[in-house]
């Protein structure tokens, strides 16, 4: 394993940039959402897109999920060929060797998959005739993210009596994503039009299950609003996948979860007084929403600058971080912070416990 010689070491002699997992506060939060969704009595289904690691997502198996939400097939395919048997790729698969890939896959582990098209289920039905296999589908509806999905309850119902019909595929239920609520920061506005999209999303259910159509699953929901849609009446699971980490988006929202994720980094140089550089750069930290803060720092460092390898952290306050300091930084967004690497460092009270491949990178 890459850098096994630093596991037992203290988290500060890592090589920076290194991204690094609180295994404590990680467990912590996977245990917030069980408890809370237990009481609930809804199921989750974390999304893999955000740790794209087998050994998180069998943690999360064996913590009660009931499978795994992927965003794509590679991250499905690189899901069971750990082991996990019971995946959702929760978008749309198109094109002759995408769905011929699926339908391989569904030979060797329980494939769900969304559709919002009939010629799109017509070719899954082919596929998964000609390999032998069953999909499991839910109908794709949009609940007000104006990505994928369809517009309309009437269309919804006619795929689901389409898919429902079509050999090799077997209809669950309905899928909306109401990934426009996540990161509003007011909690009362978040939940108006959060419940709205989940009231239009049971409707959707509603009206499939009206027409003779069998409806287990009505899966919806993010981190942003996993309480929401968990105390909608009809909603059956989640599929939030941030919760595991956190970051510096959702921590605006006062969410109960704990930051997990962090990327070490060291200063580098200390041109002036008031300005430290630290070897983590636009290659170490997704800037996609805003900058990273500085864990334990955020009003006394104010990261002013990304470039490809450095960070320009403005100081204040009297701090005086020293050329080989470590700092541990927090990305504005976890998911596409860990696709920069290939490693994830696990620590436990300050000591290299584990590394965990990211395993689906890229995929």
């Amino acid at each position: 394993m890459i850098g096994h010689y630093l596991i037992g070491l203290p988290v500060e002699q890592l090589p920076t940039p290194a991204l690094v997992l609180d295994y404590e506060a990680f467990m912590a939060n996977i245990a917030t959402m069980g408890d809370y969704l237990a009481k609930a009595k809804v199921n989750i289904r974390p999304h893999a897109k955000t740790h794209k690691t087998p050994a998180i997502g069998h943690i999360q198996m064996n913590a009660g999920a009931i499978g795994l939400c992927c965003a794509t097939i590679g991250e499905a395919e690189v899901m069971v060929y750990a082991g996990i048997g019971n995946i959702l790729v929760a978008t749309e698969v198109v094109g002759a060797a995408a769905i011929r890939r699926l339908a391989c896959l569904a030979r060797h582990a329980r494939i769900m998959v969304v559709v919002d098209d009939p010629a799109n289920a017509r070719d899954l039905s082919a596929a998964a005739t000609q390999y032998g296999a069953t999909l499991h589908v839910l109908v794709d509806l949009d609940v007000g993210q104006g990505r994928c999905g369809l517009r309309s309850i009437d269309r919804l119902v006619d795929l689901g009596k389409l898919v429902d019909k079509l050999p090799g595929l077997e209809f669950r239920g309905a899928f909306g994503y109401e990934g426009h609520v996540q990161f509003i920061p007011d909690r009362a506005e978040r939940t108006k039009q959060g419940q709205a999209a989940n009231a239009l999303l049971v409707q959707g259910a509603k009206a499939l299950a009206a027409a003779g159509l069998p409806v287990d699953i009505v899966s919806g929901a993010g981190t942003g609003t996993y309480d929401i849609a968990a105390a909608f009446p009809g909603i059956t699971e989640i599929q939030a996948g941030s919760y595991i980490f956190m970051d510096g988006t959702y921590q605006k929202l006062g969410l109960p979860f704990k930051q997990a994720l962090t990327v070490l980094a060291t200063v580098v140089s200390r041109p002036t007084d008031d300005l430290a550089i630290c070897d983590v750069g636009l290659k170490g930290i997704s800037p996609e929403r805003f900058n990273p803060s500085v864990q334990g720092h955020e009003n006394a460092i104010e990261v002013q600058k990304l470039s490809e390898e450095h960070a320009n952290a403005r100081l204040s306050g009297g701090l005086d971080p020293r050329p080989g300091d470590k700092l541990h930084f927090i990305p504005s967004h976890c998911c596409t912070t860990v696709n920069l690497y290939d490693n994830l460092f696990v620590t436990r009270g300050g000591i290299v416990e584990a590394i965990w491949p990211i395993a689906a990178r890229r995929a």
